[in-house]
């Protein structure tokens, strides 16, 4: 079982949410990407305390995990703190969905927070703003929040913005659109309410639109915070895997769509 240690200290301002989180980040590959994003959550998450999971969706390098660990445990002495690192290496490739369960199922925190492992954080504040707007708009329906980027990769076009359009806005996206998930902050209980863990699709592709879907049947709302943004390059993973083999293209755009559409009208 998971621990209840977290470590990452948070600063002393008013809020209603001040719930602890775990940050769920699968990654295939993608070294370089992933130690950035990991070192700009512990630079920058200085809202809430948080425990960071690592899923490796094996990948090529077995050593990187252990690393890391090593050298987060390390700080994590150095500095007298707890350490809140944890680590799985999944024995196959799953896909995105697939080792996204992995880390929700071994983690136990009341919100989890999934990140893409090319994404980069910014902004202290990032995360606490997330969690003000999913309870601010609980009234409305909102179950799920994606903070603004400058790419959005398929999502609804409120997703996309520059850190200069901050606001205190939110926009509650209508029936049929969907949210990106290359970032997004939820409480555990919503997929026990909406029938599921988001659907396993080979390597990847429309299980958010999916659970959009089915969110919207359980009477559930998305919502984009205008008050958070995250740096997020796009297609890095899905673009090396399909110069490793052309025919996992095909899969996720045209075989993948099918199992949604399919998975839809059920």
């Amino acid at each position: 079982m998971p621990t209840k240690t977290f470590v990452s200290r948070p600063v002393n301002d008013a809020s209603d949410f001040n719930y602890q989180v775990d940050i769920i980040i699968p990654f295939h590959g993608q070294y370089e990407k992933v130690t950035r994003l990991v070192e700009s959550i512990y630079r920058c998450t200085r809202s809430n305390f948080f425990q960071l999971c690592l899923v490796d969706d094996c990948s090529p390098n077995e050593d990187y995990l252990v690393n890391v660990a090593a050298n987060i445990a390390k700080t994590s002495t150095a500095r007298g703190i707890t350490n809140n690192f944890k680590s799985i290496r999944m024995p196959e490739q799953v896909g995105f969905a697939g080792a996204l369960k992995k880390g929700f199922d071994e983690t136990e925190s009341p919100f989890v927070c999934f990140v893409n492992s090319d994404c980069v954080l910014e902004d202290g504040g990032w995360l606490r703003a997330l969690g003000e707007t999913l309870l601010n708009l609980k009234e409305q329906g909102v179950r799920m929040v994606s903070p603004m980027t400058n790419n959005p990769v398929g999502g609804d076009p409120a997703q996309k913005g520059d850190r200069s359009e901050y606001s205190l806005d939110h926009v509650v996206l209508e029936e049929g659109a969907h949210l990106s998930m290359y970032c997004v902050l939820c409480h555990r209980q919503l997929f026990a309410r909406c029938g599921g863990f988001l659907k396993e699709y080979p390597y990847g592709y429309y299980e958010d639109e999916e659970f959009a879907r089915r969110m919207q049947r359980f009477g559930f709302k998305q919502a984009v915070c205008r008050n958070s943004w995250v740096q997020h390059d796009g297609m890095s993973t899905i673009g090396s895997l399909w110069k490793r083999d052309p025919s996992i293209k095909n899969v996720m755009e045209e075989e993948n769509r099918e199992r949604c559409i399919v998975d839809m009208k059920s």
